[in-house]
């Protein structure tokens, strides 16, 4: 499970228990301005300074893959998701939460002395509530959506030091429900972004007249040795680009990799080449 904490929570207390305890990964500079990909991202209500913060956090949030959980949170603090496009109405009132509840929600209940109100998002009856009141609401946008999630509970609690599964499988919650992260594509090599030297125009060359041999059989070719500086075009390594930007197959060209030899001052010299590589005619 990919936990985070903002920088700011990081450099605290609260979040070097959550990174002792839960494992929780501090990020190396803001969140604001690098957000991870994907994951469980743990803030400070102190962190929601204005609306700019907010919206941006509220966003990332909606991403399949991705949860927002703010923390230790004030009457101020919340009056500003009030303006994020789903316009959160959540507010806090005095509660006193029952030690009969399920795991975490027990474990914190005596430190726990807030709920939050309010009718938009939604609770999980047994891991958000304590009887009536609701100490974690989150909201999303669709089924497959992101969370953005907020708790009265007190996450870094000392009482949790001999706990830390209950408090991860807690956090486990919100990411098990924020979707699924659609996978990154590879991104296919584009041809317009490499642009053929001399050595990698020989190569296509070799590959030409070599009629099926390998790099491997070439680098040893006697006539290839003779004429040329294996070592330097170093057959191997330049055959791999060439074939990862779709110039060369296994042991032969593509008709982009043919093009490319035939527009060169190269082409005339595959006739020969092939003839050399064929006949033996400089072999020993």
């Amino acid at each position: 499970m990919s936990i985070y904490l903002s920088a700011t929570l990081a450099s605290n207390r609260k979040g070097r228990f959550l990174q002792s305890v839960a494992g929780a990964t501090p990020l190396e500079s803001d969140w604001l301005n690098s957000p991870p990909a994907c994951g469980l991202l743990l803030v400070q209500a102190e962190e929601l300074t204005d609306n700019e913060v907010c919206q941006t956090l509220y966003i990332w949030a909606m991403q399949a893959g991705c949860t927002a959980l703010v923390i230790n949170p004030q009457i101020a603090q919340l009056a500003k998701l009030a303006e994020l496009p789903i316009a959160l109405d959540w507010s806090l009132a005095p509660a006193t939460l029952s030690a009969q509840e399920p795991e975490l929600t027990a474990l914190l209940a005596s430190e726990t002395d807030q709920m939050i109100t309010g009718f938009a998002g939604s609770a999980d009856r047994l891991q958000h509530m304590a009887g009536d009141a609701v100490h974690t609401r989150y909201v999303r946008k669709h089924s497959n959506s992101g969370l953005f999630a907020v708790t009265t509970l007190p996450l870094w609690s000392l009482s949790l030091l001999d706990h830390a599964e209950v408090l991860v499988s807690w956090l486990n919650w919100f990411l098990d429900h924020a979707g699924l992260a659609a996978p990154i594509a590879e991104k296919k090599p584009d041809l317009s972004d490499y642009s053929l030297d001399k050595q990698d125009l020989v190569v296509l060359l070799l590959l030409y007249a070599g009629n099926g041999m390998s790099l491997k059989e070439l680098a040893e070719h006697n006539a290839v040795r003779l004429m040329f500086d294996v070592e330097s075009l170093d057959l191997a390594d330049r055959g791999e680009i060439l074939q990862q930007h779709g110039f060369i197959n296994e042991a032969s060209l593509t008709e982009t990799g043919k093009n490319s030899l035939q527009a060169s001052q190269y082409w005339t010299y595959a006739p020969l080449l092939n003839e050399l590589l064929n006949t033996g005619a400089l072999s020993e």
